[in-house]
């Protein structure tokens, strides 16, 4: 990928990466010779040289009253996305709980790969942890090893994340595929397992919180299918009650 398409996705628009860019092969220099190797209009290279400024990337020398513009440590960018990165973090509860004030609306995403799979467990656990009650529910019919093997090395963190949120677990299994979780699942604080001996014929994992469900595809290789809405969560969690209870009966 160029360096300017990567300052693009970074965040800069076409004239602050172009100032960026030239600034950066110039060294020191005044506005001009920006103006003149950009083509750019000189109140568009000010414009620009303004807003690098204010993100800490360029910075101005003031030489018998000449203002003179350099770049910054390039790692002035790595700063700027962290700084994006806590903000948007700081931000998305509220966003959420905004969002969550129209039940009608349905939000449906997609996450593939090991990546994907820790976002979606993050996302769900901060989810049951926002809930009064903090339960999360499992349901499904893939391989115990499926979802251990897919954790990998990430298992302890995740297990610091349930604790963290104070989430306790629900799981309904089938009894073919229980062994696993008999020994690790039941050994992890605040769970509850139960296996059903047949119905439970998907190769998927299901969790499910008040607000969201995630179904978890393992093979070929790893897709998560989020859902965020109240109604259809509380359509998976009468299922899983019902599950819950026959189970207990048998």
């Amino acid at each position: 990928m160029h360096i300017k398409d990567s300052l693009l996705q970074l965040g800069l628009n076409k004239n602050e990466a172009a100032v960026y860019l030239t600034l950066l092969t110039l060294g020191l220099s005044q506005a001009g010779p920006l103006v003149k190797t950009t083509k750019l209009h000189r109140m568009l290279v000010y414009n620009a040289l303004d807003r690098l400024m204010d993100e800490g990337l360029v910075s101005v020398l003031h030489k018998k009253n000449i203002k003179l513009f350099q770049v910054t440590d390039p790692g002035a960018l790595l700063e700027r996305t962290q700084r994006l990165n806590a903000l948007a973090s700081d931000l998305l509860p509220q966003l959420r709980k905004i969002q969550e004030q129209k039940p009608h609306v349905v939000n449906v995403r997609t996450l593939v790969g090991p990546e994907g799979f820790r976002t979606n467990l993050k996302e769900i656990v901060e989810s049951a942890g926002r809930q009064k009650k903090r339960l999360m529910y499992i349901i499904g019919g893939a391989k115990d090893t499926d979802f251990y093997d897919a954790l990998g090395d990430w298992y302890p963190q995740y297990l610091a994340l349930l604790e963290k949120h104070e989430v306790e677990k629900f799981l309904l299994a089938p009894a073919s595929f229980s062994s696993v979780f008999k020994k690790k699942f039941a050994a992890e604080p605040d769970t509850h397992l139960r296996t059903l001996p047949q119905g439970l014929s998907s190769p998927t994992y299901t969790r499910i919180t008040e607000d969201m469900v995630a179904i978890e595809i393992y093979h070929p290789e790893i897709v998560i299918i989020q859902i965020r809405n109240k109604a259809i969560a509380r359509g998976y969690l009468d299922s899983f009650q019902l599950l819950w209870q026959v189970q207990a009966k048998t």
